[in-house]
C-alpha cells in the first residue's frame, strides 16, 4: 500500500500527491520526527508536521491497528527539549531536567484526563497514549472537518441565535463535563473549532496549562479576544470562569462576526461593542448571557458552563415567557399521561366481599336450622328486633380499599400538592384555572369527583383553580434591570416581550418602561406586554 506522508491516504506511490499536492521528497525539519518514522512496534507510521506550539509537535499519522489516518501528539516542549541527531529521542537540558519532569507528568495527566471522555461528541477522541523516545504521544481521531472560522465565513460572517444554539449548546454541555473532569482548554475561541461533516462543532487545540498563562516559563499562548484578563496576570488563577470567558467570547463572534476587545485592555464596565442591526437581531437574554459571560472582573462573571447553559437555555427572561406561553398545555399532557393506579390481580376488597357473604351463608344455614328447631333462637341471640341494625356494604369506614372524597373547594391548590405522596388517598390534577374576581389566586373552584363520593384509593380528583382577577395591574419596572423586569411580570400573570431602543438617559440593558402602557394600568391576566430596553445611546454601524 502506498500511502502519502502528507495526508495519509493511497495515492499509487506518486511523487506529488494528486489528493493533497504533498511532494514524497520533502524532509521533515528539524527537530521533528523524520517523515516515516515507526512509533511503537511499527503500530504508527509518522508523515508531516501539522502544527507545533510551546507544549510540542503534531503530525499526521497512520495506525497499521485501525488502517486509518490519526493525529499524533509529540511531547518536546520548547526551549527545554530537543532531538538527539542520531537517535529520535528527546534530549534535555541538564539545567531543566526537573522541569522537563513536571511537564512531562502534567502532560500525561492532562490528555489522560480527556481521554476518557471519549463518549463526549463536542471533543476529539483520544485512542492512545504511550511514551517512547524519552518522551509521550497522544494519539487522536483524524476526521473531516472545515475551520469554524470558514464556515461563518460561508454563512456571511456570522449567524443568528437559531442556527448558533445547536451548535453550541452542545459544546457547553462537553466543556462542562470536561472541568467535571477537573481539566480545561483555556484557549477556546474561533481557531480553535472545526464543523465536522455532520455539521457539529468540535474543540481541538488542547494544551498543558503552562502554555495558557503569563508567569510560566514559556512564552504564553493567548489568543486576543477570547483569552480571559487573569491569563494576561501573572498571580492569576485559571478555572472553569477563565474557559467560560473563551467561550462566551467565541459565541459573541459566531453572533455578531466580531471578537471582543483584547481583555487586557477592556476596562471592567466597558460595553461591548455590536452593531445595532446585529443588536436587535439578538434574544434579550443571549445578550445578557454574553454581557455576563464576559465581565472583566472574574468575580462578577459567569463561573461555570451550568450556569452559563441556564443563561443561554433558560434565562430569567426565556423562563419567564416559556413558562407562561406553555402552562396550559403541560398541564393538559399532566393529566392526559396520568393512569389511575390498577391493583394487579383480583382486588382485596373482592376477597372481603366474598369472605362476607360465605359467612353470611353460613350463618343462614346455622340460623335457619335453629329457628327449625327454637324459634325464639334469633331473639335470643340479638334481642327485640327493633334494636337490630343494618350496615352498609358502601361505607369507606369499614372498607380499606375505599376512600371518601372530602371537600377541597376554597383551600389552596399548593398546600394540597405539597402534602400529595405515594401513599395518598387520592391524587389532585390541577386540569383548568380560570379566571375570577371573588377568589383568590390559586384557590380550588371545583372539583370532580364531588364531595362525599365513595371511590376506590388511588383516585384521581380533576381541579379547576383561579388564576385571581381578570384584570391585573402593571408593575413599576422604569430603570430595572431585564430580569428584574420580567419576573415583576411574570408574578402577575404577564407574558413578557421585549424590544431595544436607543436612550441617552437610561443604562444600557435597563428597563425605559411600557411599550403600550403606564406603571398602574389594567391589563388581562397572560396578555402580552412589550417592554422598552435601553441600548445606550445610538451607535453606527
Amino acid at each position: 500500500m502506498a500511502l502519502c506522508l502528507g495526508c495519509m491516504k493511497e495515492n499509487n506511490g506518486e511523487q506529488i500527491c494528486p489528493l493533497c499536492g504533498f511532494d514524497k521528497n520533502t524532509e521533515q525539519s528539524v527537530p521533528y520526527l523524520p517523515l516515516g518514522t515507526n512509533l511503537q512496534d511499527k503500530n504508527y507510521l509518522i508523515g508531516k508536521k501539522i502544527a507545533s506550539n510551546a507544549e510540542g509537535a503534531k503530525y499526521i499519522a497512520y495506525s497499521n491497528t485501525m488502517h486509518s489516518p490519526v493525529i499524533i501528539s509529540e511531547f518536546m516542549p520548547a526551549g527545554i527539549g530537543g532531538r538527539s541527531k542520531s537517535k529520535n529521542s528527546v534530549v534535555v537540558k541538564a539545567e531543566y531536567e526537573k522541569q522537563y519532569s513536571q511537564l512531562h507528568d502534567e502532560f500525561l495527566k492532562y490528555y489522560r484526563n480527556i481521554a476518557r471522555l471519549r463518549d463526549v461528541k463536542a471533543i476529539t477522541p483520544i485512542f492512545d497514549i504511550f511514551s517512547e523516545n524519552n518522551t509521550s504521544y497522544v494519539v487522536e481521531e483524524a476526521y473531516e472537518s472545515i475551520p469554524f472560522t470558514e464556515y461563518l465565513e460561508k454563512r456571511g460572517g456570522n449567524i443568528e441565535w437559531s442556527v448558533a444554539r445547536p451548535l453550541f449548546m452542545p459544546l457547553v454541555s462537553a466543556l462542562s463535563s470536561l472541568h467535571e473532569a477537573e481539566t480545561g482548554h483555556y484557549a477556546i475561541s474561533p481557531s480553535n473549532l472545526v464543523v465536522t461533516a455532520d455539521g457539529k462543532l468540535r474543540l481541538k487545540g488542547f494544551e498543558i496549562g503552562e502554555t495558557r498563562k503569563t508567569g510560566g516559563i514559556f512564552e504564553p499562548e493567548l489568543i486576543s479576544g477570547c483569552s480571559a484578563p487573569e491569563q494576561y496576570n501573572a498571580n492569576g488563577v485559571i478555572d472553569e470562569a477563565t474557559d467560560v470567558y473563551g467561550l462566551t467570547a467565541t459565541l459573541f463572534y459566531a453572533l455578531t462576526g466580531n471578537l471582543p476587545e483584547p481583555a487586557n485592555t477592556r476596562k471592567p464596565e466597558g460595553k461591548l461593542s455590536i452593531s445595532t442591526a446585529v443588536f436587535k437581531k439578538l434574544p434579550p437574554h443571549i445578550v445578557t448571557a454574553l454581557s455576563k459571560g464576559l465581565q472583566v472582573t472574574k468575580e462578577k462573571r459567569i463561573q461555570t458552563f451550568e450556569e452559563l447553559r441556564t443563561q443561554l437555555s433558560a434565562a430569567p427572561a426565556v423562563k419567564a415567557i416559556q413558562n407562561e406561553a406553555n402552562r396550559n398545555e403541560m398541564k393538559k399532557q399532566t393529566v392526559q399521561r396520568y393512569v389511575p393506579r390498577k391493583r394487579e390481580g383480583i382486588p382485596g376488597y373482592v376477597w372481603g366481599i366474598t369472605g362476607v357473604l360465605a359467612i353470611m351463608l353460613i350463618l343462614l344455614v346455622v340460623g335457619t336450622y335453629w329457628l327449625q328447631t327454637d324459634p325464639e333462637m334469633l331473639t335470643k341471640i340479638f334481642g327485640n328486633n327493633d334494636d337490630i341494625q343494618t350496615s352498609s356494604s358502601e361505607n369507606s369506614d369499614d372498607n380499606p380499599y375505599l376512600v371518601r372524597i372530602p371537600n377541597l373547594i376554597g383551600q389552596n391548590y399548593n398546600d394540597i400538592a405539597a402534602m400529595q405522596n405515594a401513599d395518598s388517598d387520592y391524587v389532585v390534577i390541577k386540569a383548568n384555572e380560570e379566571t375570577f374576581d371573588e377568589h383568590a389566586e390559586g384557590t380550588i373552584v371545583k372539583q370532580s369527583p364531588a364531595e362525599g363520593t365513595t371511590a376506590e384509593k388511588g383516585v384521581t380528583v380533576v381541579v379547576t383553580v383561579s388564576m385571581g382577577s381578570p384584570q391585573r395591574e402593571l408593575p413599576a419596572i422604569s430603570g430595572q434591570s431585564l430580569e428584574a423586569a420580567v419576573e415583576a411580570l411574570g408574578q402577575q400573570g404577564f407574558i413578557a416581550s421585549g424590544t431595544y431602543v436607543a436612550s441617552d438617559t437610561v443604562e444600557e440593558g435597563k428597563v425605559i418602561g411600557y411599550e403600550n402602557y403606564n406603571a398602574g394600568d389594567m391589563a388581562p391576566y397572560g396578555s402580552k406586554i412589550v417592554i422598552s430596553i435601553s441600548q445606550g445611546p445610538e451607535t453606527s454601524n
